[in-house]
């Protein structure tokens, strides 16, 4: 679907768990059974998912309501779905300088905080780098959280995953915030994230986010969470809001680092910060080993971005998309795009052109204006 508008369905909190995705399920089922003949089909990977959900065992009972409402809706074995909610812990396995998990594949995504000095303005940028993107582009989705009718936040999703992606909580002290992959930092970690998913069975990380942004309203509050709050695996979060922003380097049982925007922070300016999947600030060798930028091996998507930034002294949004659009900086599989400004109530979305995106063209009625939906509320 690049080019196209990115739907938008209600997920109501207040309903039954079993039937919250009902809407979604029905818009993109299609799709959803696309992906599943396509990956999930085989006898042995069959078996593989039966045994991935038999060692990581039941999850709270109201994730696990949603899993099985969601597979009766598709009419696919419960097992697969639970599996798929793992995606982004798996994701994070590194052999030893790529993922190399199927059909999810990485390393992916970046995050940008910047502040337009001209006005104040405090603006979150973000790639979504996510293979197969061929597939998972044509899964991508706004879900509005709901509660007694009125909106918790807004996320990005994608169809048959419950956890935001990319969320907004609106507010005169509200949130933005991104996940992004951060592989692993030590020795060991391969094995630290499989203790604490099959052995300890810590909640999922999208699960616990997703917990958080249901019950927390102010910004302070949310940062203080999404740093002390246990994980299963290491993740990026990219967390702007009114003229202040953050980057936290999570690890599972705490935080790792973290870069407050208006400091001067490793390799950037006051006036931003930036993240993909590497820690950068220890100089991590995997960054120059990441294939998925459009140069290649030993060109860092970091680098392609920041020499936008450092090119202008204004970093208005315009500029935060052509950072985040630059040929060395769109991955190869970049399925999503967003700007937002908390302040504003911006939410900006684009599915780009990726190279590996889908190249079936959109319908006339979704071509028009320019591939991006702008949502503006209070």
């Amino acid at each position: 679907r690049p080019g196209g508008r990115v739907p938008e369905f209600a997920v109501d909190l207040d309903a039954a768990p079993e039937a919250r995705f009902a809407e979604v399920v029905g818009h993109f089922n299609v799709s959803i059974q696309r992906v599943y003949r396509e990956f999930f089909g085989s006898a042995v990977v069959k078996g593989a998912l039966r045994a991935l959900s038999w060692s990581r065992g039941d999850e709270s009972a109201e994730l696990a309501a949603e899993i099985r409402g969601v597979a009766a809706l598709v009419g696919a074995p419960e097992y697969g779905v639970h599996v798929l909610q793992m995606a982004y812990e798996l994701q994070t396995v590194m052999v030893p300088i790529v993922n190399f998990t199927r059909p999810w594949s990485g390393p992916g995504c970046m995050g940008i905080i910047a502040m337009n000095k001209a006005d104040g303005m405090v603006y979150q940028a973000r790639n979504l780098d996510f293979s197969p993107a061929s597939y998972l582009q044509d899964l991508v989705y706004v879900g509005v959280f709901k509660r007694g009718g009125q909106e918790l936040f807004r996320a990005q999703m994608i169809a048959g995953y419950f956890f935001p992606v990319t969320a907004m909580r609106s507010g005169p002290n509200g949130y933005a915030l991104q996940l992004n992959t951060r592989y692993l930092d030590a020795f060991g970690g391969n094995l630290a994230l499989m203790r604490n998913l099959f052995w300890e069975k810590r909640e999922l990380n999208g699960w616990v986010i997703r917990r958080i942004l249901e019950t927390t309203a102010e910004y302070e509050a949310a940062v203080t969470a999404l740093s002390n709050t246990k994980y299963v695996a290491t993740m990026f979060h990219a967390i702007s809001g009114v003229k202040k922003g953050t980057v936290l380097a999570r690890n599972p049982d705490g935080l790792a680092y973290s870069m407050r925007l208006g400091e001067r922070n490793a390799q950037c300016r006051d006036d931003y910060i930036i993240i993909t999947n590497f820690d950068y600030v220890y100089h991590d060798v995997k960054e120059w080993f990441d294939p998925t930028g459009g140069k290649g091996i030993g060109h860092p998507r970091r680098q392609a971005a920041q020499a936008v930034l450092n090119a202008t002294a204004d970093l208005t949004p315009q500029v935060l998309q052509a950072a985040i659009s630059d040929p060395g900086a769109i991955a190869v599989d970049t399925i999503f795009q967003a700007v937002i400004n908390v302040e504003l109530g911006v939410w900006n979305l684009t599915l780009p052109a990726c190279k590996k995106c889908p190249r079936v063209k959109a319908p006339a009625a979704t071509k028009a204006p320019a591939a991006t939906k702008t949502l503006v509320h209070v």
